[in-house]
């Protein structure tokens, strides 16, 4: 087989324009001016668009006038709050740059990403002032806080809604124009947070170019087909990426959020049914309580047309059992990263094959090399996956060129850092990650084969493995498991459980630890260098 025949590609690109990620977000809000653009789950309080349009452009002005530049860059630090994509696109329509953080970080973690990007402006919420109002005082450059709550902690700090106040409502909301930032490829939109699963989080930068081609490919009939009648639930962390995407999609295509602040099990139920949600963006953890909550028996969720997984491998009895409690033909399995723009790929709707990723986002090339000797490799031969496409890899690491290089070869390929294969027919599939995998006297045993055997063990409810350092073999696979309720379980049976159906090298030498929750990161990936650590402590 040729170099080029180990190549998988998408279908051609089509998109050529150079209007701004703000710009199109504004036409889209005047387009669809009378519809809801988004309703709180747990109070049902909402903002149709026209609302949506002229809290934004009031609050473009009132940030105009606190001389916010282009390439300026603005923090939202707060919950799954309702005026959280106020604040964004306002940002965006002036051509500075979002750079939204986790509300739970610490100090020290805050103090970290706020260095990477050094915000002029920080929107905070009532949960998160009083931390940020610590840190940023300690900061070498002068920041102004933002509350978006109609009341702040402190009374110097001003509100979104008494700054609206302070704008007069004479604005032509259809004629409003947008400040040209220039080259919509060269320009940051964003600086979006890895998940730190390596150290700790970089900031991913990502361009109008790169948000513009998401938006408009997406939502189409290849692959996640949204239409204007669409209702998603939105309970992922609006300061992801994956969230960011699910709003540029239902943006376009004028649909509704329905956002959940305070995510719990039966809220989500409770959302779906009541709202009857029709498009489900969710998470690997997320499709476990799905699949076996025995609440979820309880409600109607016949409305769901699509569901929606970031990759990661799980039992097929997993996904069959979500498939039979959501009425769906297919869970639709993504593969992206936030340096990839969200989604490089995902699977077919037929629901023939949930774990192959077969449309691969257009303009869009993907090979497997050899980790070590960057050699292309053929089907069916594992490496590390790579990927090539200028308008969905990211701008590079903001203000570390040194990782970016480390991450974008000379050829413009980003190394994903995952272990993937493809078969002869072109199917992709994802199976790990190469920093994760357990080194076992020479073995490289995949953390994640092990958990989706032990995930298929009806007294396990939840399950993530990880390597106990040992002297003598490296690292010992050990497991890390949340029982099902009422469950007694004992490890003895775990370990043999595995060892009945694995080779030596994937057998639990490493014991089995049980936990009240595994810990897990806000979009649902296992925390393994938690784990590691806990590992090397029992």
């Amino acid at each position: 087989m040729s170099k080029a025949a180990r190549i998988l590609k998408g279908p051609p690109r089509t998109l050529e324009t150079n209007i701004s990620f703000g710009q199109f977000i504004l036409e889209k809000l005047r387009q669809h001016y009378e519809k809801v653009f988004e309703i709180d789950a747990e109070t049902g309080q909402f903002l149709t668009y026209k609302d949506m349009l002229e809290k934004t452009v009031k609050l473009t002005e009132i940030l105009k006038k606190r001389n916010v530049q282009i390439e300026d860059k603005v923090s939202i630090i707060a919950e799954n709050h309702c005026n959280w994509f106020v604040a964004a696109f306002a940002s965006i329509f002036l051509g500075a740059v979002v750079a939204p953080i986790n509300p739970v970080y610490t100090e020290i973690e805050l103090k970290h990403v706020l260095g990477i990007s050094k915000p002029r402006i920080i929107f905070v919420s009532r949960r998160t002032e009083k931390l940020v109002s610590k840190v940023v005082p300690t900061l070498p450059w002068n920041i102004e806080l933002i509350e978006l709550d109609d009341e702040a902690l402190n009374n110097n700090v001003p509100t979104i809604k008494n700054l609206l106040k302070t704008i007069d409502d004479e604005i032509d909301y259809h004629r409003y124009t947008l400040i040209d930032i220039g080259d919509n490829k060269k320009r940051p939109v964003v600086i979006l947070c890895s998940s730190g699963t390596t150290g700790l989080p970089k900031g991913v930068a990502l361009s109008h170019w790169n948000f513009l081609n998401f938006s408009t490919t997406i939502g189409t009939s290849n692959y996640l087909d949204i239409t204007p009648d669409a209702r998603a639930l939105l309970f992922l962390p609006l300061y992801h990426g994956y969230a960011f995407g699910v709003m540029a999609l239902i943006t376009n295509a004028g649909g509704t959020i329905i956002r959940i602040t305070n995510f719990s099990p039966d809220l989500l139920f409770k959302s779906i049914e009541k709202y009857r949600i029709t498009l489900l963006p969710i998470v690997p953890s997320v499709l476990i309580i799905l699949a076996k909550h025995p609440s979820a028996l309880n409600y109607n969720f016949r409305s769901v047309k699509r569901a929606f997984c970031g990759a990661a491998p799980l039992p097929k009895e997993i996904i069959l059992e979500a498939k039979k409690r959501l009425n769906v033909k297919s869970i639709d399995n993504g593969y992206g990263m936030t340096e990839l723009t969200v989604l490089t790929g995902m699977s077919n709707k037929l629901g023939n094959n949930d774990s192959a990723i077969t449309n691969i986002v257009p303009g869009v090339q993907c090979k497997i090399v050899n980790p070590e000797t960057q050699e292309t490799l053929g089907p069916m031969q594992k490496g590390e996956l790579c990927v090539k496409g200028d308008h969905i890899i990211m701008l590079g690491y903001y203000n570390n060129p040194k990782a970016t290089n480390e991450t974008i070869d000379k050829d413009g390929w980003l190394h994903t850092g995952d272990v993937a294969y493809y078969t002869e027919t072109g199917d992709l599939y994802v199976i790990d990650r190469l920093k994760e995998l357990i080194k076992y006297k020479g073995y490289q045993v995949s953390p994640v084969e092990i958990e989706v055997l032990l995930l298929s063990h009806p007294a396990v409810k939840d399950v993530a493995v990880a390597g106990k350092p040992d002297e003598f073999a490296g690292e010992l696979p050990t497991a890390f498991i949340a029982k099902q309720p009422n469950s007694n379980v004992n490890p003895q049976e775990i370990i043999d459980f595995v060892k009945n159906q694995l080779s030596p090298q994937k057998w639990l030498r490493g014991g089995v630890h049980f936990l009240e929750s595994i810990p897990r990161n806000s979009t649902g990936k296992v925390m393994r260098r938690e784990l590691r650590n806990l590992a090397s402590r029992l």
